[in-house]
């Protein structure tokens, strides 16, 4: 195509024709830019389309990991809210208003609050976004909502770490009176014994009296009060992930 133009360019030269070889020129310039613009657009098209296909992706990886987390703070809101009310039954009877309980049941119920597991959270999506650069693809109505959510998942790790640094000797205190680590050892050295020390050791009739000394009210009221205000935190993380699905769905509207 080329050696075709240049062939037609020397013709013209050649035969002295002058004028009609400048308007070719111009002809064969305005063919080129015309060219490169339909190659540009088509480039654009091809990035746009590019783009299109990471940005839904991106989205559709997003609320499956916003989906996931709602899962596991619906699950963990549960289980806080069973635990405390097993607290209440043995706050209860520390402070002498229900001995209808038995004790087996108390020393069960202190034992599960001390082992809570901390939450399940899987941010990893949201923050390889993020750092990837691929959150601008979002809409900023998007990006304001999960920011708002990414916020709040901070502040409530700032709450577990600061809760779980500062119950550190309470959790200390309590595990050994209650023997609540037995299970766990058991699972893991199941060839060894781990014995209770004679001091700390509680049969029923020292259990009643330690849950009802008012030291012991004070340290597992402080447990009652930290899985209260997690739930509380929790109710926060699920409205935000809430909030942000709504603002997807919104967007992905025809």
């Amino acid at each position: 195509m080329i050696k075709f133009f240049r062939k037609i360019r020397q013709n013209l030269l050649s035969e002295g024709k002058t004028g009609k070889y400048l308007k070719y020129a111009i002809g064969e310039i305005v063919l080129v830019v015309i060219g490169i613009l339909i190659a540009l657009w088509i480039n654009n098209l091809n990035v746009d389309n590019q783009q299109d296909k990471e940005r839904l992706t991106l989205i559709s990886n997003l609320k499956q990991e916003l989906n996931e987390n709602l899962s596991q703070f619906n699950e963990r809101t549960k289980l806080l809210k069973d635990t405390n009310k097993n607290l209440i039954e043995v706050l209860n009877f520390s402070a002498s208003k229900n001995d209808n309980v038995s004790l087996d049941s108390l020393r069960l119920y202190v034992t599960n609050a001390l082992n809570l597991e901390t939450a399940l959270l899987n941010n990893s999506r949201l923050s390889s976004a993020k750092s990837s650069g691929k959150f601008s693809l979002l809409s900023e109505d998007i990006t304001t909502s999960l920011t708002d959510y990414e916020t709040s998942i901070t502040n409530y790790l700032k709450f577990i770490d600061f809760t779980t640094l500062a119950f550190d000797d309470d959790w200390s205190k309590l595990s050994i009176r209650f023997n609540s680590l037995q299970e766990a050892h058991n699972m893991l050295y199941p060839e060894t014994n781990l014995a209770a020390h004679p001091e700390f050791a509680l049969d029923s009739e020292a259990l009643a009296r330690y849950l009802k000394e008012p030291q012991t009210f004070g340290l597992l009221h402080k447990y009652y009060t930290k899985y209260m205000v997690e739930k509380l935190w929790l109710g926060e993380l699920k409205s935000r992930i809430n909030s942000s699905l709504e603002t997807i769905e919104k967007e992905q509207l025809p």
